[in-house]
């Protein structure tokens, strides 16, 4: 059988401190490797943990470099042990390994990658390129786990414990997810209930039924519950203009719009599509290219940087049930990427233009 490939991202050589007896990150990493591995389900090993110690050139040139990155893009589950330090890298590159790995980790496998900090057990420079480098990588590991797991423990059998314990449950937690995505699959492959009811509306019917739960869903975000929130909905794939055109470019009559809600906040468009889309068309709604797109699993975030025009484009909601599951993966999103707070400064900026806008309409007789 296949099994999961497991990678395991840190420091090799670097040594704990305040334990019981001298240990390192490469012993941690072979325990680590040796247990996992014995695991067993329905009487198979089903687990393979990836270690660059394994087939490592110790010569740290771009070979030895691209030979760590290829093995962490052969993984499944990206686990990061966070000591601090950004590691090794090559010349003419401003990061360290560890650095780089976390960043392909997290813009390739976002939803499958994991990290905890042991970075309480170890000494790093506190000046120098190094203390540079270390402080890069801290800041973008900070900015992308705001509530990583910090792991304490007083002895050698207490740490080895405790990190086992915590990469088994992201393990699990992964597998769940992988679940959760093939069944999401077979869902849309599987056409009965609702989803059959769905696919034999017509436009305006099924444009109907998405905006009904759409909003019923989507109204209370926690974070959210001062922005101004727009609802709508695509009843067709975005490239099929008919379907599309049926939205317009909602943006437009933000200014009318905030006249009559009681929020001082700008508007933000929640657009449920039955079918998929694409980054480019998600932008072309706009008008033009140069935004902010960003994908994640429940479609697509767009920001315009100058007006502050605020968008989710949540994909392929077949069912009610579907778009249930894109409210999940929006909370996920806005709570692990630490962009919620932004959002609602970005949405009081939409809201002062608007008025602005309204303002002088008024002051000039504009209607």
């Amino acid at each position: 059988m296949n099994k999961i490939r497991v990678f395991l991202s840190s420091r090799v050589n670097s040594s704990f401190v305040g334990l019981d007896y001298k240990y390192s990150l490469t012993d941690l990493r072979k325990f680590i490797r040796d247990e996992l591995e014995k695991e067993t389900f329905l009487g198979e090993n089903v687990l393979q943990v990836l270690i660059n110690e394994a087939s490592f050139n110790s010569d740290l040139s771009r070979d030895a470099f691209d030979n760590c990155i290829n093995t962490l893009r052969s993984g499944n589950i990206i686990i990061i042990l966070y000591n601090g330090e950004a590691g090794w890298s090559v010349s003419n590159s401003t990061n360290g390994i560890c650095h780089d790995e976390f960043l392909i980790a997290i813009n390739e496998f976002s939803g499958m990658t994991y990290a905890m900090s042991i970075s309480q057990f170890f000494k790093l420079p506190l000046e120098g390129h190094e203390k540079e480098k270390n402080d890069s990588f801290t800041g973008d590991i900070n900015r992308s786990f705001r509530h990583m797991e910090n792991i304490s423990a007083t002895t050698v059998e207490e740490l080895k414990k405790t990190v086992l314990k915590q990469i088994k449950g992201y393990i699990l937690d992964a597998v769940q997810k992988s679940f959760e995505t093939r069944k999401e699959e077979v869902l849309g492959l599987n056409v009965f209930g609702e989803t059959l009811d769905w696919s034999k509306l017509n436009y305006s019917e099924r444009q109907e039924a998405l905006f009904s739960k759409l909003e019923s869903t989507f109204s209370a975000i926690a974070g959210l519950e001062t922005v101004i929130k727009a609802f709508h909905a695509i009843p067709d794939n975005m490239s099929v203009a008919d379907a599309r055109n049926m939205i317009g470019r909602p943006f437009i009559e933000e200014h009318e719009m905030i006249k009559q809600k009681k929020e001082k906040s700008g508007i933000i468009h929640f657009v449920a599509i039955y079918g998929n889309a694409t980054e480019t068309q998600v932008k072309n709604l706009v008008g033009y290219p140069d935004l902010t797109v960003i994908k994640g699993s429940f479609g697509y975030y767009l920001w315009e940087k100058n007006s502050h025009i605020q968008m989710f484009f949540l994909t392929k909601c077949i069912n009610p049930q579907t778009v249930k599951t894109r409210l999940l993966q929006l909370i996920n999103w806005l709570n692990g990427s630490g962009e919620l707070s932004k959002i609602v400064v970005r949405a009081n900026a939409r809201f002062s233009i608007l008025n602005a806008i309204n303002l002088a309409e008024k002051m000039y007789g504009l209607k």
